[in-house]
């Protein structure tokens, strides 16, 4: 790939962007796991009873898959010449990256794809009307169809297979254009993104609860969003897929590539463990308030975003009558509800079209709540 009529500065070639690829590569590896344990571990809580289901499953792969893909970058990364410009590396490192950069692509696909079923079969599980359901099985396979479709991409767009990082075979293959097929994965991640991170809020919007508690729900559910701004961004650096200074120019496309992964499971994770955060928060505050003298009323339990009005999640309370006001019965409920909120909690999430009736204590401050995730 070197250009041997040009003559490149030692400035040029010194320039070298190694260790902050090595970071970026490092970062998701403990973010993915932790997460991911920790998520399994409140799944495992008394409140869950124990009940692994197929969205916890799917995660724990996307997480082997996400921490794979990391490992091979820093394996066939750095080490190999991402981060510097090729014409200070040999031909041998470069086919060499390339052919890591390969292997980084499958553990790529499958990630973001386990993660979206993740995230579907999660659902799946909690939202419980039929047309809701329909919506998700026609989802989850349009998900697993562009897994097959990139992978079989991968496996046969070039012909031979080595056409994907060695030059001297490249020159003869029959190879699918690299920057076309890689603009085609992003643009069709990014409405996969769309789609399912938004898919929960026409129903949480008709649940007969007040304004403040349905956007704090539609936020949780579809704080994904946010990691379309990665998938966007990727759009933006394509171009370095068919750069001839392929590893100057793909230190961009490669640390997005890292980081699309771990984001999309922290928000894959967050609905399950943020009921365990918020109360380990309330705890720590409830804990500040004793110590600070207040009196025992005020011990009650306060709401993760600072004030409890319009924004302190619903207890939904089957295990008597505490006092407060009745409030009207909404449809957030499926399957069998039994006589305890643990056995609400045991599955996991909203339930949709089964009814509930909603209490409040009868005090100014009514925080003492439980996520409905």
């Amino acid at each position: 790939m070197a250009n041997n009529t040009v003559t490149y500065s030692a400035e040029y070639l010194a320039q070298d962007r190694r260790s902050l690829v090595n970071a970026f590569y490092s970062l998701p590896i403990p973010l993915e796991i932790f997460s991911t344990l920790y998520r399994l571990w409140v799944k495992a809580s008394p409140d869950y009873d124990g009940h692994f289901g197929y969205d916890d499953y799917l995660i724990v792969w996307a997480t082997i898959t996400a921490v794979a893909e990391c490992i091979a970058g820093l394996v066939y990364g750095p080490p190999q010449g991402l981060g510097r410009h090729v014409q200070a590396l040999n031909p041998d490192s470069i086919s060499t990256y390339l052919q890591g950069d390969y292997i980084f692509s499958h553990f790529y696909d499958f990630a973001i794809a386990s993660t979206k079923l993740s995230i579907l079969a999660l659902y799946y599980r909690i939202f419980m009307t039929s047309k809701m359901r329909i919506f998700i099985l026609i989802t989850a396979g349009l998900v697993v169809a562009w897994l097959i479709e990139m992978e079989i991409i991968l496996g046969l767009g070039c012909q031979p297979i080595q056409g994907w990082w060695d030059a001297s075979v490249a020159a003869t293959a029959k190879c699918v254009d690299k920057v076309a097929f890689t603009y085609s994965t992003n643009v069709l991640n990014l409405i996969f993104d769309l789609w399912i991170f938004g898919m929960p809020i026409p129903v949480i919007m008709k649940l007969n609860i007040n304004k403040a508690k349905r956007i704090a729900l539609c936020c949780l559910f579809s704080i994904g969003l946010g990691v379309c701004g990665l998938s966007i961004a990727r759009l933006f650096v394509v171009f370095s897929a068919g750069s001839n200074d392929v590893t100057w120019e793909e230190v961009p496309l490669g640390i997005l590539s890292a980081l699309e992964p771990c984001g999309a499971i922290l928000c894959a994770n967050l609905p399950i463990i943020y009921r365990q955060i918020a109360r380990n928060f309330q705890k720590v505050r409830s804990s500040g308030i004793t110590a600070g003298g207040a009196s025992g009323d005020s011990k009650e339990l306060q709401s993760p975003f600072g004030t409890s009005e319009g924004h302190d999640w619903i207890r939904i309370n089957s295990r008597g009558r505490r006092g407060g006001a009745e409030f009207s019965k909404i449809s957030i409920a499926a399957g069998t509800i039994g006589d305890s909120e643990q056995e609400l909690t045991a599955h996991g999430g909203i339930k949709v079209e089964q009814e509930f009736e909603l209490q409040s204590r009868a005090s100014t401050n009514h925080s003492n709540i439980d996520m409905l995730v």
